[in-house]
């Protein structure tokens, strides 16, 4: 059956009206059977709706109209040969609401002038983590240079004129010391996803690519992989939209081990009631690692 519904050369049924319904959740096969034999109508009935069918059952009780009223996900047998199954692919620009740490907001630890340098980010990070006073958090960080597991900062990035670590001075770097005794060391940090839903029938192979999965694409790659190729194309709009969004940087220290891109997730195919599958694939915005995904 190659995984095609076939219903030609079924001993005592007569097929009929066949129609296909196109529209944005995939196309459908209707048609009706008919048989003198409600033995053989059950028997095809069950066969059907193995196939993910929906089969309404006409004379069931042994009346005179026995009919199976059928509607069949995707193409049969009798329609592939003269229609190719249609797809319907959906884009959304969504965003997710989460947090993230302060010392990775590009407002205050990165650009031309953050509100941290090197040595304030480093010293209330480690205030962060460890609590304590902002003395220890000091002390703490001088300790690492000795270890060798933490670069000295300079009189350039904050520090003193021996090439230590010193208490943050400036009024931005003296608040947040005070927020982050206090715990606050999150904010709002919501992140732009593109998601491309497309739906076929269970015997398509359309969109069944796995290529570049959890991989960094620039805006540029994504754009080339969403704007063409499909039955439905990546609309004007949002292609607009996200050519718009502004890039956002690492600290400078950083910045070689970061990239700003979308992150293509695993696909998702949950199979639907009526046996359509509904393929979701999301690209996520952000500052990636590239030391824990590979750039594309």
């Amino acid at each position: 059956m190659s995984g095609i519904l076939q219903y030609a050369g079924v001993a005592g049924l007569t097929f009929k009206d066949f129609e296909v319904r196109g529209g944005p959740k995939g196309d459908t096969t209707n048609f009706r059977v008919t048989s003198p034999n409600i033995g053989a109508l059950v028997t095809y009935r069950n066969y059907l709706i193995s196939f993910g069918a929906s089969v309404d059952f006409r004379g069931v009780d042994g009346g005179a109209d026995r009919e199976l009223v059928v509607e069949y996900p995707g193409l049969t047998t009798e329609t592939i040969g003269i229609l190719s199954e249609l797809f319907f692919d959906q884009w959304e620009l969504l965003a997710n609401e989460s947090t993230d740490t302060i010392f990775s907001n590009p407002l205050i630890v990165s650009g031309a002038s953050p509100v941290l340098n090197y040595n304030d980010r480093v010293v209330l990070s480690r205030l962060a983590r460890d609590g304590g006073t902002i003395t220890d958090a000091v002390s703490s960080c001088n300790s690492d240079i000795s270890d060798g597991n933490l670069t000295a900062p300079n009189p350039s990035n904050g520090g003193t004129s021996g090439n230590l670590f010193q208490k943050p001075s400036t009024g931005a770097a003296t608040q947040l010391t005070l927020e982050i005794l206090k715990g606050q060391t999150e904010y709002e940090r919501p992140t732009q996803v593109l998601r491309h839903t497309s739906y076929c029938s269970a015997t398509s192979t359309y969109n069944s690519s796995h290529s570049n999965v959890m991989k960094i694409y620039t805006t540029s790659q994504l754009l080339t992989e969403v704007g063409s190729g499909w039955t439905y194309p990546l609309p004007a709009r949002l292609y607009s939209e996200i050519s718009a969004i502004p890039t956002q940087f690492a600290p400078g220290d950083e910045a070689a081990y970061y990239r700003w891109g979308w992150l293509k997730k695993v696909t998702r195919e949950p199979v639907r009631a009526d046996f359509m599958v509904e393929i979701s694939t999301e690209y996520e915005l952000g500052l990636w690692s590239t030391l824990r995904y590979a750039p594309f």
